[in-house]
């Protein structure tokens, strides 16, 4: 029994601690982003300052109720630019949540895309890209930034 306690109390809390960039910090922009030719979004402009390090940059979008993309994802790989020069990058996946009972899955998806830690104030350029072949229609797409975030680094 105490090992079943164990076990669900470390699984909820690595589960928390992926959720930093999404649930710490405070709200600094919303961006909404339509999707490009290629399938990605941006580029974006985002301005970010040095004072509200560690900043995630998160992607928010609804999915569609189609019952043929239960189970499909699409992954990204997102790139944050000063002066065109990369300063962070990563890569994430938005899946279709939904079940062949239940197509329209969850209200939103909530992705956190990268972590970045700015050196200087100024304007950023965001460009999202597909890795692969979109497999999921996403509807209401936006960039949402959290300043101040909590992340690994400032544990440990």
């Amino acid at each position: 029994m105490q090992s079943t306690l164990l076990l669900s109390c470390l699984v909820a809390a690595f589960s928390i601690a992926g959720c930093d960039g999404l649930t710490t910090g405070e709200h600094a922009q919303t961006v909404p982003v339509t999707e490009n030719s290629d399938g990605g979004y941006g580029p974006v402009t985002l301005s970010l300052t040095p004072e509200m390090a560690p900043v995630a940059i998160n992607f928010r979008a609804q999915q569609a109720d189609d019952p043929a993309e239960v189970g499909k994802w699409n992954t990204y790989h997102a790139v944050l630019s000063k002066d065109g020069a990369p300063v962070a990058s990563g890569t994430f996946n938005m899946n279709n949540t939904g079940t062949q009972d239940r197509p329209e899955g969850a209200p939103y998806i909530l992705r956190n895309m990268l972590t970045a830690w700015p050196r200087e104030a100024g304007d950023y350029g965001l460009v999202i890209t597909p890795t692969k072949p979109v497999e999921v229609r996403l509807k209401d797409t936006q960039v949402v930034v959290r300043r101040n975030v909590r992340s690994d680094v400032n544990v440990r």
